[in-house]
């Protein structure tokens, strides 16, 4: 084997190796992140009174870590440990992991650190609330433990009456056998899922957390095709008290070319169903009459008027109204009509006699003298 052969193949070991140490540990870390989703903190009460109850507290831990909190702590959970009174204070003991090998190094660490605090003031449950619901929120399932007097209301989570009611019937039985109040608060994504209050000495109960939420499909099935509707005719149009079905039919010829648009038939119109309508005039004007002008007579005749019944002057047009409707005469009457004719001749005669006669009497009278005249008149 000659020595390139030899260089690649101790090149490849090389890497191998390499490679190996570097996935290791990030498939353990990952391994852990997905674990450590369920979070546990401890929250001990050091107001003055909790000074007489600091060993049944110790006691009380040292029963929960040796069988890791009855089954709930499990490898790679992290818990942390907070203290208060008026006020709240963190981040003054390191963030652990649990592991069951360490279990009693771990215990006699807390119980040294809550050893070590300075025990006055009251209890002030409300010092908890802002920090606790940021942890609450940003965590998938978190289980706190609160040693506390119960001397204090709480008043931030949906157990509020319960507890405080809790609190106030074993108040004087607790301080007076010296033990703390343990209580349990369990949220899953940022609410709120269960709560107990426990009275040591004994076992701590825990509330069990609602199921999570089964995963999502790998393959998730079609989704469900969309069946378009099917069509269907145009809706009713609704015009005042009408119900037309279809178009409205085309206007007559008397009616105007270009009628108004009528709305489309996705769209329903209504009118009101009394519409005004201007009322018929009941006496309507009456219609002008109007005379017609008689015709001009040029030079007439002088006419004499005597005793006589005077007729009708010719000149005169008596109009009639022209809206009153009168049957003409019959064109031909008979004997009735010859008659009338013979009649009318002879008056005419007559008449014509009458107005020589005095033509000429006119003239002989004007021939006498104005003396003549005058001597007569005396």
């Amino acid at each position: 084997m000659n020595l390139p052969n030899i260089v690649r193949r101790l090149a490849a070991a090389v890497f191998t190796l390499f490679a190996g140490f570097i996935l290791i540990p990030a498939g353990r870390a990952q391994s852990v992140s997905q674990i450590s989703d369920s979070r546990f903190l401890f929250i001990f009460d050091t107001s003055a009174d909790m000074k007489k109850r600091l060993p049944a507290v110790q006691a009380e831990m040292n029963e929960l870590m040796s069988t890791s909190l009855s089954g709930q702590l499990r490898p790679g959970n992290s818990f942390g440990v907070w203290t208060f009174d008026q006020d709240l204070r963190t981040g003054q003991f390191p963030l652990q992991h649990w592991n069951p090998d360490d279990a009693a190094a771990m215990t006699s660490g807390i119980n040294a650190f809550v050893g070590k605090q300075r025990y006055a003031n009251g209890t002030r449950f409300n010092a908890l609330q802002p920090p606790l619901d940021r942890v609450i929120h940003n965590s998938a399932r978190l289980t706190v433990l609160i040693f506390c007097d119960g001397e204090d209301e709480i008043k931030w989570t949906p157990y509020d009456a319960g507890i405080n009611q809790v609190f106030q019937q074993r108040l004087a039985e607790q301080k007076k056998t010296r033990q703390p109040f343990v209580l349990v608060l369990r949220t899953q994504f940022g609410q709120y899922a269960g709560c107990t209050v426990n009275f040591p000495p004994g076992m701590v109960s825990f509330p069990e957390f609602p199921p999570l939420p089964a995963p999502a499909p790998a393959n998730p099935p079609p989704p469900t095709p969309v069946v378009p509707p099917q069509p269907v005719g145009p809706p009713l149009i609704i015009i005042g008290r009408k119900v037309e079905t279809n178009w409205p039919p085309a206007p007559a010829p008397s009616q105007p070319t270009n009628p108004a648009p009528v709305a489309p038939a996705n769209i329903v119109s209504i009118t009101p169903t009394n519409p005004v309508v201007p009322p018929l005039p009941t006496n309507p004007a009456p219609a002008l009459l109007t005379k017609p002008v008689p015709p001009l007579l040029t030079n007439p005749a002088p006419v004499l008027l005597t005793n006589v019944v005077p007729a009708t002057p010719t000149n005169i047009v008596s109009a009639a109204p022209t809206n009153s409707a009168v049957p003409p005469p019959p064109e031909n009457s008979g004997p009735a009509h010859k008659g009338a004719f013979v009649i009318g001749g002879a008056l005419l005669i007559a008449a014509g006699t009458l107005a020589t006669l005095a033509f000429f009497r006119s003239r002989r009278i004007d021939r006498s003298s104005l003396i003549t005249r005058s001597m007569k008149k005396d």
